[in-house]
């Protein structure tokens, strides 16, 4: 039998399944993976994302760490894409059911590396990517 499908989605890591839920609207999509589901690089990777998302943060301040400790090397408008957008997304992963630590209902965020503010989130402890 032949499936039509209107969009064809290669990796089922979470950006990949984020394309795939976020497309579905659009019509039939099919999630193409090298194995199982869970074969993918999103559950061997950790420590966490980043997003603006906590009280004293904003993606102004996000670009200008990940700009900082880039060392001349950032494209700019990819930060700002990734720094502004990172919040947005977060919320809809949320929606999606992803699992983010949550003591006491609110997101938990860590301090890493070269963020000067609390913005990476994990799920199930430092075994995020």
């Amino acid at each position: 039998m032949k499936q039509d499908y209107r969009l064809i989605v290669i990796g089922s890591g979470i950006s990949g399944l984020f394309v795939a839920l976020e497309s579905r609207k659009l019509g039939p999509v099919l999630v193409l993976t090298k194995g199982s589901i869970e074969d993918c690089n999103t559950a061997w990777a950790q420590g966490g994302i980043a997003a603006a998302v906590g009280p004293l943060d904003s993606p102004e301040q996000h670009l200008a760490d990940t700009i900082a400790a880039g060392a001349g090397l950032v494209d700019v408008a990819a930060a700002r894409v990734l720094c502004y957008e990172a919040p947005s997304r977060i919320r809809d992963l949320v929606e999606y059911g992803v699992a983010f630590d949550s003591p006491g209902g609110e997101l938990a965020l860590g301090r890493e590396a070269a963020h000067s503010r609390a913005r990476v989130l994990h799920a199930g402890g430092d075994q995020t990517g």
